[in-house]
């Protein structure tokens, strides 16, 4: 008897791994909860043709966009857990919940996180003909007069990012919300608000012409792509660490070891030379990650983002 419960449990422990060298058996599905053409949709469409070439099946990106990317986040949660359906989303994963009560999914509970995949750099920008040339000046200037400043939608990293520096600076600051980056960046344009933390690709052109500039990096450093504008730490916000990173999940239940060789094969095309020339002007800085870390971030990012929105009195 002992003799074949040995041999059951070895055959048991060679499931896992047999499975995931199968794995995926079909097509993969990877929701995007955004619009096409934002970041985190140009990002996942540059991977997707190195995954297909590892896994020998296609892959199609589901753009399922919608209530600050919980409406594609909850598709996510509530498919099979068998790895053929993923969340590739932002950092809104753990700020939307801050603030949204009545998510039909557990954020801790309802997903397996696979790798966070890179980050994007936020820079706090405004109009190219503002008053204000440094942070200084801004933060000054708003005690004077209170000043406007505008996010990507409630619950977005970009409004927290806000929420955040005006906690950290004490500026005297009011802000208004918009649907996405791109209306958020026309605000500034028009002068309609005075500030934003932006993404470099999202300001885009408008910082090269000089419509917008900016002012700081939200950051311990400073940024390749903007080397003359000095970071938050610089300026004596040393808690001023805020990135979008992007990420990849899977449901929650799907087997530990096929979590494990979506991990490796997308790290592996994250060190692809070409997938990184191509990323690379776009302002994207990789990571190697592994699950339980990525895992281990999540948690404490939940936890962090809930104590500012509580300490703010922001809420939905």
């Amino acid at each position: 008897m002992k003799s074949i419960l040995t041999a059951a449990a070895v055959a048991l422990g060679l499931a896992q791994p047999l499975a995931a060298q199968d794995f995926p058996t079909g097509p993969v599905t990877i929701i995007v909860p955004y619009s096409p053409s934002g970041n985190t949709d140009v990002f996942t469409r540059h991977l997707a043709p190195y995954l297909e070439e590892k896994w020998g099946q296609p892959i199609v990106i589901d753009n399922r966009p919608g209530g600050g990317s919980m409406v594609g986040t909850a598709i996510v949660a509530q498919a099979e857990p068998d790895g053929h359906t993923l969340l590739v989303t932002t950092s809104a994963f753990v700020t939307a919940p801050a603030i949204q009560t009545s998510l039909p999914f557990d954020s801790r509970e309802a997903f397996a996180p696979v790798a966070n995949v890179g980050h994007v750099s936020y820079v706090l920008v405004t109009n190219g003909e503002s008053s204000f040339d440094t942070l200084e000046d801004f933060i000054a200037q708003s005690k004077d007069a209170p000043k406007f400043a505008a996010t990507a939608g409630l619950g977005t990293t970009t409004h927290f990012a806000i929420e955040k520096f005006i906690a950290d600076s004490g500026a005297d600051v009011d802000v208004v919300h918009f649907k996405g980056g791109g209306p958020a960046v026309v605000s500034i344009l028009s002068k309609e608000t005075d500030i934003y933390g932006s993404s470099i690709s999202s300001a885009g052109e408008n910082l090269k012409t000089g419509k917008v500039k900016a002012l700081a990096v939200l950051g311990n450093e400073r940024i390749d792509a903007l080397p003359d504008v000095p970071s938050t730490a610089e300026l004596g916000f040393p808690d001023l660490e805020i990135k979008q990173w992007v990420g990849m999940f899977a449901p929650a239940g799907t087997d530990p070891a096929i979590v494990a060789k979506i991990n490796a094969d997308v790290n592996e095309a994250l060190q692809n030379p070409e997938f990184v020339a191509t990323v690379t002007p776009l302002d994207w800085t990789l990571f190697q990650s592994t699950p339980e870390g990525f895992a281990q971030q999540v948690d404490e990012e939940l936890t962090k983002w809930k104590a500012l929105a509580v300490s703010q009195g922001i809420s939905k």
